[in-house]
C-alpha cells in the first residue's frame, strides 16, 4: 500500500507537469509562499492532534514514508548534480518531494521531541538532542523550500569610471538596480604563467568605497550581498563581472545548520540515549 500511495503521488506530480507546465516560482513570492508556509504547518499539527490514528498520519509516520522521502529526495539531487540542469529544482515532481519530505519530518518531530512515559498519561521531558538534529534540518529544508521564490541573482559589468545600474537576471531579463556602482581600481596578481592567483576590485557602491575579492562577498543590505565573479582586459583598463545575490531566507537555513551542529555536538558529548534515558 505504501508504495501505491508514493506512485499516485508522483503522477499526481508528473501531470501537473505536463499541463501547467513548470511551477509558478515567481508568482509564490513574499508574502504569498511564507502565508502558504504556516497554512502548511498549522493543517499538519491540526491533522496530528485531531486525526493522529488516521491513515494519513499513520503513513507519514511508517518506515516506508522516511525511507522513500529520503531516497526521493537524494535521487533528485543526485540526478540535478549530475546532468546540472537547474531547470529540474522548478518542476511539480520536486516541489512535491520536497514537501513529502518535510511533511515526514514535521511527523516525525511531532511524536518524537518529548520521552514516552511509561503510562502516557503526561508528557516526558524534552528529547534535546533530537529535537535540535530533526527541526534544524527541517528548518533547513524548508528555508530553501519556500524561500526559493524570494531568492534572485543579478549580474552586472562594471567598467572603470563609469557608473552603472543595468543588471540582468540568469534568463537575460534587463532591471535597473537602486543603486549605482562604479569600479574604481581593479587589481589581478598571476602566476608565471599567466594563470591568475588573486585579483580584486574596489568599487563605489552609492558614496561607499567597497573591495572585493573572490569569494569574500560584501553585503549591501539584509539578506543580499555583492560578488565579484570574473574580470575581463579591456585597451583602456579592466572591466569586472559581479554579482548580486538576494537570499532573505538564508538566515533560516543558517539557523538550522546551527542546531544540528548543536544537536551533533550534545550527541557527542552526551553519548547514544540509554535505557530510561529522557535525553
Amino acid at each position: 500500500m505504501p508504495y501505491i500511495i508514493i506512485t499516485i503521488f508522483l503522477a499526481v506530480a508528473l501531470a501537473l507537469q505536463i499541463m501547467v507546465g513548470s511551477v509558478p516560482i515567481s508568482f509564490l513570492a513574499f508574502p504569498l509562499n511564507l502565508i502558504l508556509a504556516l497554512l502548511w504547518a498549522v493543517v499538519m499539527i491540526s491533522l496530528w492532534k485531531t486525526r493522529r490514528k488516521s491513515f494519513f498520519v499513520d503513513f507519514m509516520l511508517s518506515r516506508g514514508a522516511t525511507i522513500s522521502s529520503i531516497v526521493l529526495f537524494l535521487g533528485f539531487c543526485l540526478v540535478v548534480g549530475i546532468t546540472g540542469e537547474r531547470s529540474l529544482v522548478s518542476t511539480w515532481m520536486f516541489a512535491f518531494i520536497m514537501l513529502y519530505l518535510q511533511t515526514v519530518l514535521l511527523f516525525v518531530i511531532l511524536r518524537g521531541w518529548r520521552a514516552q512515559t511509561a503510562t502516557g498519561a503526561r508528557l516526558g521531558a524534552v528529547r534535546w538532542r533530537f529535537l535540535l538534529n530533526h527541526a534544524g534540518l527541517l528548518l533547513a529544508v524548508s528555508s530553501a523550500f519556500w524561500g526559493a521564490p524570494d531568492t534572485e541573482e543579478l549580474r552586472i559589468r562594471a567598467v572603470q569610471s563609469l557608473p552603472v545600474r543595468e543588471a540582468f537576471t540568469i534568463d537575460g531579463t534587463y532591471e535597473v538596480l537602486p543603486f549605482e556602482i562604479t569600479l574604481d581600481e581593479f587589481s589581478v596578481e598571476t602566476y608565471s604563467n599567466g594563470v591568475p592567483s588573486m585579483y580584486e576590485a574596489l568599487v563605489n557602491v552609492d558614496g561607499e568605497n567597497v573591495i572585493l575579492k573572490v569569494n569574500q562577498p560584501y553585503g549591501l543590505s539584509f539578506g543580499r550581498d555583492i560578488y565579484l565573479v570574473g574580470y575581463e582586459s579591456m585597451q583602456d583598463g579592466y572591466s569586472c563581472i559581479l554579482q548580486i545575490v538576494y537570499e532573505p531566507w538564508k538566515y533560516a537555513a543558517l539557523a538550522g545548520v546551527i542546531m544540528m551542529l548543536a544537536g551533533a555536538f550534545m550527541l557527542f558529548v552526551c553519548g547514544p540515549r540509554r535505557r530510561n534515558d529522557d535525553d
